[in-house]
């Protein structure tokens, strides 16, 4: 009985371990030097009925001019989609305003390196970087979009996105990811809706970092391990101590 018990919580603590690396990457593509005049497409095949599926798309523009006259509109749309939060309306559009973006001067988005790692083994596609030149005021975005398949669907979804309404505000690439299961951590960094201070950001951290709440959460996880190990020890050399 206590060998079933020990079991138990080893299983319980090492499955959220698992459980975090259950994502599979379904489809990837990289467009350069957008336009108004073309709309961008990726088809999607096999699409389980019972499957999430999040697109995260990460953009790389450069304004012309001052930034609060720079602009341009970002449309998404479902094909054999759902967006989850607005089901009854396949698209998505957002307008870029190139002021209220954050400035990156390493806005490759090879940054991202255990994601590139993930997209080019499971798709066999290598990325690239945008030619920018001596592009000093380099703006970025991103967003992650959770959708489900349409019912009883019998053809290719699709996933197909573009550009309107351009106003001084170039985008040089466009990358986006179709994924299947949990977003990894840097999957989520993609969230880059809105132009954040680093400085604050890391004075948030520090604050975290100093609120009991942070603390205690740090005391018992450091438990939570210790207990694990303590249940594997005797899990391991419990019949070795009963024949003693």
């Amino acid at each position: 009985m206590l060998k079933k018990l020990i079991f138990f919580w080893v299983g319980i603590c090492l499955s959220g371990a698992v459980f975090a690396k259950d994502s599979k990457i379904v489809g990837f593509d990289q467009v350069f030097n957008l336009d108004t005049e073309h709309a961008y497409q990726l088809e999607i095949g096999d699409l389980n009925p019972s499957s999430q599926f999040w697109t995260a798309f990460y953009l790389v523009g450069v304004p012309k001019v001052v930034e609060s006259a720079a602009k341009v509109d970002f449309y998404v749309t479902g094909d054999g989609l759902l967006e989850k939060s607005h089901p009854a309306n396949p698209t998505e559009i957002t307008s870029l305003v190139a002021e209220n973006l954050p400035i990156r001067h390493n806005y490759s988005f090879k940054n991202f390196d255990d994601l590139v790692a993930e997209i080019e083994a499971q798709t066999g596609k290598k990325i690239q970087d945008p030619e920018l030149g001596e592009a000093a005021n380099v703006r970025v975005y991103g967003r992650i979009l959770d959708w489900i398949p349409e019912y009883n669907l019998q053809r290719p979804a699709h996933i197909m996105f573009g550009l309107a309404d351009a106003q001084d505000f170039d985008i040089k690439a466009a990358y986006l990811v179709v994924g299947e299961g949990d977003k990894t951590p840097q999957v989520l960094q993609l969230d880059l809706q809105q132009k954040t201070d680093p400085e604050q950001v890391r004075q948030s951290f520090d604050d975290t970092r100093k609120s009991p709440t942070f603390n205690l959460a740090s005391m018992e996880a450091k438990f939570l391990i210790f207990l694990v190990i303590a249940a594997a020890t005797i899990f391991l050399n419990w019949g070795k101590w009963r024949r003693s």
